[in-house]
């Protein structure tokens, strides 16, 4: 038995989030589906981290174990021969037996994707929001939430795990002309949680709430008191660090 990690791209557009949903399509049940082609194995894929609906990956990360003795470049090729073209395996690698990719992931790197003019090639991928942007407003915002705090503010009211307290390590934004780009670093994430915190900071910019407010919402956990979420297209799992 040997246990593979992979590390995967897909575009979220026409999946139901990362996680196997019964009847709805999802990058999880779309990569098992090829496994199985691949290997006639029923085989469960462990994430690095469970993207929401219409989210995209550039370097998500996941491991399975297979009894099937295939070389790592016919793994590769062989899955992708078998997905669809918005899903793509980068790489293979044999791991230690005991590697999990979801318990042993360090970081998580997100990036959200702002264009503030028209445009035809990035349509798909990012948030065009045809609003002035303050980058020194939004980065002094954005650095408060660097740290270990309580993000409940900022995530769906019923979360899987015990508590809603992240580390934050990342928490900047960067103008490349009409494109702007917010990167994210964090031990974990939780539902929604990004994009909530990209349309709460935006919000801040065009006037719905003040600095002050927005701490207050920040301290105060309470998701009913922040701004929309951003939409999905605009966010991209860039990278996850072991």
């Amino acid at each position: 038995m040997r246990n593979i990690k992979i590390i995967i791209e897909y575009e979220g557009a026409a999946y139901h989030g990362w996680q196997y949903q019964k009847n709805l399509p999802s990058v999880q049940g779309t990569l098992e589906t090829a496994i199985f082609k691949l290997t006639g194995e029923n085989i469960r894929v462990t994430a690095a981290g469970r993207t929401d609906t219409g989210v995209h990956a550039r370097g998500q990360v996941a491991n399975f174990k297979t009894k099937k003795n295939l070389t790592l470049n016919q793994i590769k090729s062989g899955l992708n021969a078998h997905l669809p073209n918005d899903i793509a395996v980068k790489s293979a690698e044999v791991v230690s037996t005991d590697f999990n990719a979801r318990f042993q992931a360090k970081r998580r790197v997100y990036q959200y994707f702002i264009s503030t003019e028209h445009t035809a090639l990035m349509r798909n991928y990012c948030w065009q929001l045809f609003y002035s942007l303050d980058e020194k407003k939004l980065n002094d915002l954005s650095t408060k939430l660097i740290g270990n705090h309580d993000f409940g503010a900022f995530c769906r009211k019923v979360v899987q795990s015990e508590h809603k307290r992240c580390i934050v390590y990342e928490s900047q934004w960067t103008r490349h002309n009409a494109l702007w780009v917010y990167r994210i670093s964090a031990n974990r994430f939780l539902h929604g949680m990004v994009r909530t915190i990209v349309g709460t900071l935006v919000d801040v910019v065009r006037g719905r709430f003040t600095a002050r407010q927005f701490d207050h919402i920040f301290n105060a956990g309470d998701r009913t008191l922040a701004g929309p979420a951003a939409p999905a297209k605009g966010l991209v799992l860039e990278e996850v660090i072991y």
